[in-house]
């Protein structure tokens, strides 16, 4: 078809659409950011029209970028779909998902090991990292992220609000269930949840909130994902700020204990993200139906 721009082309455009940089689209595609200049430059060029405004380290989308890209990623959408069922041709029931470790461990597979037990036809592998940018979405899908329900041209469905209270082993947590707030921040050996990007609630938001003339300690356990946190506390090693709905099994069965009733929340979670369409289709209604809150 000669009146196709070059598919390169095309898979910049989508990206940078959705993410809003040059940086970030080639951090997603594994290419050099000069790599997406001059393919946006080539698509704009074969299409005689301006696709995006640059802001400092942020681009603007045009109204023809606008109207570009609800055309083509339905259509992109459909490609990567059919190209993954001839891919999968021998079984139609795999599936790839994306996520963070600790959900992974901790909420995603013991849901779906639930529903091997109903002797649902699904097969899932997981693929695990820390950052957003890690997912190549040619290569997975559907993924479980972190956010407010914001992905252009993606379907959505919220999972997990976002709502932390103190957690730890009952082996320390005999030591420590009398502490106020104040003191709980002040002298408990806390584990410190870093995040480059500050997504996620830690402890200087519990303790402007919970107890905001305390001075927070910076001693204390410092790791990289939610799912070393509560690995650390369960391990008696320290407090971690635990997503209720994420550790409610293990505080259920006894393996950790919420130290304080006091829960911090907010509008955002972890949602289900896949490409237009995928939801709706078999082996993604299971995955809806294996993670449903309502399940």
């Amino acid at each position: 078809m000669r009146d196709l721009p070059p598919l390169k082309a095309l898979r910049a455009f989508e990206a940078c659409y959705r993410l809003r940089s040059y940086t970030r689209a080639a951090g997603q595609l594994n290419v050099g950011q000069p790599a997406i200049s001059h393919q946006i430059r080539q698509l704009e060029q074969d299409l005689g029209v301006k696709l995006f405004l640059k802001k400092g380290s942020l681009i603007t989308a045009t109204k023809e970028a606008d109207s570009y890209y609800q055309e083509t990623a339905p259509a992109l959408g459909r490609i990567a779909e059919a190209s993954k069922n001839l891919r999968n041709k021998t079984d139609d029931n795999i599936v790839t998902l994306a996520t963070y470790p600790g959900i992974a461990a901790y909420w995603a597979l013991p849901r779906l090991s639930g529903v091997k037990k109903k002797a649902e036809k699904l097969s899932v592998r997981i693929i695990t990292t820390d950052r957003d940018s890690d997912i190549h979405w040619e290569e997975i899908d559907c993924a479980i992220l972190f956010g407010n329900g914001d992905w252009p041209g993606r379907d959505c469905i919220k999972l997990i609000s976002e709502e932390v209270q103190p957690i730890t082993s009952p082996t320390l947590a005999q030591k420590l269930l009398d502490l106020s707030p104040k003191e709980l921040i002040q002298s408990a050996p806390l584990i410190h949840l870093e995040d480059e990007e500050n997504r996620w609630f830690d402890w200087s938001d519990w303790c402007l909130k919970f107890a905001p003339r305390s001075k927070l300690s910076s001693d204390g356990i410092r790791v990289t994902n939610h799912g070393l946190a509560i690995h650390q506390a369960l391990q008696g090693q320290g407090v971690a700020l635990g997503w209720i709905e994420v550790i409610q099994d293990l505080i259920d069965g006894g393996a950790l204990v919420a130290l304080q009733k006091e829960t911090l929340s907010s509008d955002r979670g972890y949602w289900l993200v896949a490409p237009l369409g995928f939801l709706q289709s078999e082996p993604g209604k299971k995955i809806v139906k294996a993670f449903s809150p309502s399940r």
